[in-house]
């Protein structure tokens, strides 16, 4: 629970960052900021700064795969009896191709009604590839690079990560929900057993470090539906 605390501030300051630097950078739809904005940013950071941090090369032959919005577990899908929805983030990614090879992720957000702003640039080696395989919607977990694509009542993993996290190649709606369910009860013991050990004493550094409740867990996922992309990739980050 410290590393959720820790991505929440994170995305706290990127979307502080990120506005700062795209402020004069505004389209009235995600398409149009794409279609404004996109090659522009990819360039700056090829000539700007050293490509290869970007599993790129010098190459200006850039073209973008198809905009996918982006969508988050809602609270429900953490508590039995209720059906598991998925909301969108109003975050809307897309792969980047240089010489027509998936390199890197570009975004963009709705950073309030009816205005679209540069939200990040920036994946791992595997994600972009991913992305290219979505048919249906593309739904983000908090985890790194745990990507699903979302059609009818199956989730199909997209990245390692993702098939990781389930065992598998799909779940199904259903059955991704009992493993949230069960991952939040574990939280939420672990927050009880804590109490009761607080009851003996605990130093100021112990109190901090403390899981948090599940409305606090539920708070953060909702934080993170309506921050943009931005908080799983970094846009100066040298990706990894």
């Amino acid at each position: 629970m410290r590393r959720m605390t820790g991505l929440l501030i994170c995305c706290v300051g990127l979307l502080a960052s990120t506005t700062t630097v795209s402020a004069e950078m505004t389209e009235s739809s995600a398409e149009r900021f794409a279609d404004a904005y996109f090659y522009d940013i990819v360039m700056d950071h090829i000539q700007g700064d050293d490509p290869v941090n970007y599993h790129m090369t010098d190459s200006e032959n850039i073209t973008f795969g198809p905009l996918l919005e982006t969508y988050i577990p809602s609270s429900s899908c953490y508590k039995t009896g209720e059906t598991c929805t998925f909301v969108p983030t109003k975050e809307f990614v897309a792969t980047v191709f240089q010489d027509d090879e998936p390199v890197n992720v570009i975004g963009t957000y709705e950073r309030s009604a009816g205005t679209y702003a540069f939200s990040t640039f920036g994946s791992d080696k595997e994600t972009p590839k991913a992305l290219t395989d979505v048919k249906g919607n593309l739904v983000k977990y908090s985890e790194a690079s745990t990507w699903f694509d979302y059609e009818g009542d199956m989730l199909t993993a997209l990245t390692s990560n993702t098939k990781q996290m389930i065992s598998g190649d799909e779940i199904s709606t259903e059955a991704f929900q009992v493993l949230l369910v069960e991952e939040n009860e574990s939280i939420e013991g672990n927050a009880e057993e804590g109490m009761m050990n607080g009851a003996d004493g605990y130093s100021d550094e112990e109190e901090s470090n403390k899981p948090t409740s599940n409305t606090n867990r539920l708070i953060g996922f909702t934080v993170l539906a309506i921050l943009p992309f931005g908080y799983w990739f970094l846009k100066r980050r040298k990706a990894t």
